[in-house]
């Protein structure tokens, strides 16, 4: 770590007799107060009632450029929760989804039997949490673009990051330190200080989902020998964050195309109607329009979960009979999707930190016209970046692809068609991995499946406390392929409560 003088603070609250404080390398400071803090009010990951544990918040300044002594300060929010037990296991850093999302989300993420052993600690992520953030109106809006995917569109997308990203640095804010490797030292500071506070921290576990898979990964490379294990569920990876090929997508279909003639053996062949609705696809339907990039976007996102999947091909079926409402309100859906992140330019930032070839002609690679929908994530999010002109410190400059860690981690995936590809770019990264693949289950369906949050609590119960993978309750929820829903009637709902 490079910089001045740093001091932190550990204040157990407002009335504390004593307070410790510690002179280190980077002008760092953490500044806690002890709280009552509730979790469980709307846990996916659990089924217990809501209760109050002690535990601390507070806030960590740390440079936003680690290597400049004249650095601005940011500030990140930081929670503890403590364990009741007396004698906790390794404290466990919680790493969220995203990037564009928070790293706060303890009220529905922290499960009530993870802190029988252990205390829980998150630390906000650089540039959605805390101050400042890399919001800007340009990039609020910027995946609203009409014709999503198309090449004329990625350039004014591209145009438009190029533009924000030049007017947060004449704020002050330099995008480019808004990164994987950043994210890291964030949380190492806060560790630190945390051990030489309280004391415990020597050693810590890591889970980390999606996006937070990626983050762990990174700290696994940076400080293995911090990491006592570590937890990927359905993880990223900090290289090439979302480039998947569309010969990945088309596995997925096809897998769920297979699953689905096995529920129901006069069902028709979705590939085919799929193709057949994009070739004869109208540009609107009574009244709605339609915006095909926007429909390849959420199917894609619709395979995240069986029950949007079910939906998905409701849709595909009915207009290939004639019926286009639920194809136009996908379109209109995708919209409010994608507001749902709750700030783009981190989004932005945190993807493309982790490119491994800014040089790439990523849409050439993406381009197959025999694939079903190609793969509309990867065009969007690397397709934009190389028409920008975005300042990026990528990960893979300092850790390139190719290194490895020794620390032990479980690696969990909800199906083969997710595992393999990932597996077999960076399977070879953990040389301690274990990893655990189940069958036909989407990127949520692991935490919003019921019989499989039992699963996989177990599963991270017997890792976390005692570095045993124990799958053996492993399950296969029945699918059952009717939806409660169609898009149409969900789009009217949404419109019908604003």
């Amino acid at each position: 770590m490079v910089g001045g003088e740093q001091v932190l603070t550990y204040r157990e609250n407002s009335e504390s007799k004593h307070a410790h404080e510690l002179a280190s390398l980077n002008r760092t400071r953490l500044e806690l107060q002890e709280a009552l803090i509730e979790i469980g009010k709307q846990g996916r990951t659990h089924d217990y009632p809501s209760k109050m544990h002690r535990g601390f918040k507070g806030s960590l300044r740390v440079p936003e450029d680690r290597t400049d002594r004249s650095s601005r300060v940011i500030e990140l929010p930081v929670v503890v929760i403590k364990s009741d037990n007396p004698d906790p296991l390794p404290p466990i850093f919680q790493l969220e989804g995203g990037p564009g999302l928070s790293n706060i989300n303890y009220e529905n993420n922290v499960n009530e039997s993870i802190l029988e052993n252990h205390h829980v600690v998150q630390v906000g992520y650089r540039g959605v949490d805390g101050s400042p953030t890399l919001k800007h109106p340009l990039l609020d809006n910027v995946l609203l673009t009409p014709n999503t995917l198309s090449k004329e569109s990625l350039q004014q997308m591209g145009e438009k990051a190029t533009k924000a990203a030049s007017d947060l640095k004449a704020k002050g804010i330099d995008v480019s330190n808004y990164n994987l490797l950043n994210v890291v030292e964030d949380i190492e500071d806060t560790r630190i200080a945390l051990n030489k506070m309280i004391g415990g921290y020597e050693r810590i576990i890591l889970t980390g989902g999606s996006y937070g898979g990626a983050v762990a990964t990174a700290y696994c490379l940076m400080y293995p020998d911090i990491i006592e294990r570590a937890i990927l569920t359905e993880g990223a990876f900090p290289y090439d964050i979302a480039f998947g090929s569309p010969e990945d997508v088309d596995a997925k279909l096809t897998r769920l195309n297979d699953v689905f003639h096995q529920y129901n053996e006069s069902a028709p062949d979705m590939m085919r109607v799929i193709r057949n609705v994009f070739e004869n696809m109208p540009t609107g339907f009574k009244g709605m329009p339609i915006d095909p990039d926007k429909v390849r976007l959420l199917i894609f996102f619709g395979l995240y979960e069986r029950k949007y999947v079910s939906m998905l091909f409701e849709a595909f079926i009915s207009a290939e009979k004639g019926d286009y409402s639920s194809i136009a309100a996908m379109s209109s859906m995708y919209d409010y999707f994608v507001t749902r992140f709750q700030c783009v330019g981190d989004l932005l930032a945190k993807t493309w930190s982790s490119v491994t070839n800014p040089k790439r002609d990523f849409l050439a690679e993406l381009e197959n016209e025999n694939s079903i929908i190609g793969s509309p994530l990867a065009e969007a999010g690397w397709g934009v970046f190389q028409f920008s002109d975005w300042p990026v410190k990528s990960f893979s400059k300092e850790h390139p692809l190719g290194e490895t860690t020794d620390v032990p981690a479980m690696i969990v995936y909800g199906s083969k068609e997710q595992a393999k590809p990932i597996r077999e770019k960076y399977g070879n990264v953990f040389t301690n991995g274990e990893w655990v693949v189940l069958d036909d289950l989407g990127h949520s369906d692991i935490w919003e499946i019921p019989e499989a949050g039992i699963f996989i609590r177990h599963l991270h119960k017997r890792y976390l406390d005692e570095g045993v993978v124990d799958s053996s309750e492993k399950v296969q929820p029945e699918w059952n392929f009717t939806p409660l829903f169609t898009y149409f009637q969900m789009f009217q709902q949404m419109v019908g409560k604003k």
